[in-house]
């Protein structure tokens, strides 16, 4: 797939399929298959396996891989799969994975360069130069992503990650990199509302921007030019996502606040209870939904009740 059709695919809700594992921990390949059918009948067309949600930060390479190419062959010549590289102790290790991916079945890579150094010390005292400057840092990030484009010679979409100081890089920079023919797409993931205002209304018709920080932000950027969200709702009602999205392209702002304002039980509740709540949540409503490999991430009885209170409380069961 180019990377002009990938652009102009990356729309609507961009769900990310959820790790899937057996109690053991072991890959539960058989899950992803009957989730991503779910998701295929509900409507779904876009999928991500993402660094955090899809749990690909606590897989080996060649589960990743596996992921992949289980989820690949799930879809349907409708569907667009994008998926994360993960590898970053060099970059032509990261460029290796995002191949690797590629050839699994994925139609883009997503990648974040490997991060600079922050906050670093010597005898306990910081270095002067220890945070983000864009006169020092900006061209490693485009050499990077320019050296990465030529090993992979695919679809990328950029994982844009804010610094240490909470702020994202230079438009500067984001303009060579998205200037890059092989980038197709921009994930944002600085949760500044000026920011994202910024970016999606300088970018939103060069490239395909979304961003993962849930209704009440996008509700916003998606009006400012965001041509996608990114969002874990769809794991259990993918409807609401797309009537939320479809209320937004209609300019019905009012649906699209009702909608934020139902949520906030579930939302609640999946605060308290992180990842492992939302795999509960697909449990109550016959999905697989097993075991997180996020360290911690295990729900007692009563954090269970707690789910399934806010899922009674919006209708879900």
């Amino acid at each position: 797939m180019k990377a002009q059709e990938v652009k102009s695919r990356l729309k609507g809700n961009v769900v990310p399929v959820p790790g899937q594992f057996n109690e053991d921990l072991s890959l539960n390949l058989q899950g992803y298959k009957d989730h991503v059918a779910f998701l295929l009948e509900k409507g779904v067309r876009i999928y991500y396996l993402a660094l955090s949600a899809s749990e690909f930060d606590c897989m080996s390479q060649k589960e990743r891989i596996s992921v992949t190419e289980t989820v690949a062959g799930c879809l349907d010549d409708s569907c667009l799969l994008i998926a994360q590289a993960v590898a970053a102790g060099a970059l032509e290790e990261q460029a290796a994975e995002a191949r690797d991916l590629i050839a699994a079945g994925a139609h883009a890579a997503v990648t974040a360069p490997k991060s600079i150094k922050e906050g670093n010390k010597f005898f306990s005292s910081f270095y002067s130069k220890a945070g983000y400057s864009p006169s020092r840092h900006d061209q490693y990030y485009i050499d990077y992503m320019k050296a990465f484009a030529d090993i992979l010679q695919a679809p990328i979409v950029y994982h844009d990650k804010a610094f240490k100081s909470g702020k994202g890089p230079s438009m500067a920079m984001l303009d060579a990199i998205l200037d890059i023919e092989l980038v197709a797409g921009l994930k944002e993931h600085v949760p500044d509302p000026l920011t994202l205002r910024n970016i999606y209304s300088r970018y939103g018709s060069k490239v395909a921007c979304f961003d993962g920080f849930g209704k009440t932000l996008q509700f916003w950027s998606m009006q400012w030019g965001a041509s996608a969200r990114h969002s874990c709702w769809s794991w259990f009602d993918p409807k609401t996502d797309q009537d939320f999205v479809e209320s937004i392209s209609k300019g019905d702002l009012a649906a699209a606040s009702e909608i934020v304002n139902n949520e906030w039980p579930v939302m609640d509740a999946i605060c308290q209870t992180g990842f492992a709540g939302y795999k509960y949540m697909m449990h109550l409503i016959g999905l697989p939904g097993g075991p997180c490999r996020i360290p911690g991430e295990v729900l007692s009885d009563q954090e269970k009740d707690v789910v399934k209170k806010a899922a009674k409380q919006i209708g879900l069961i």
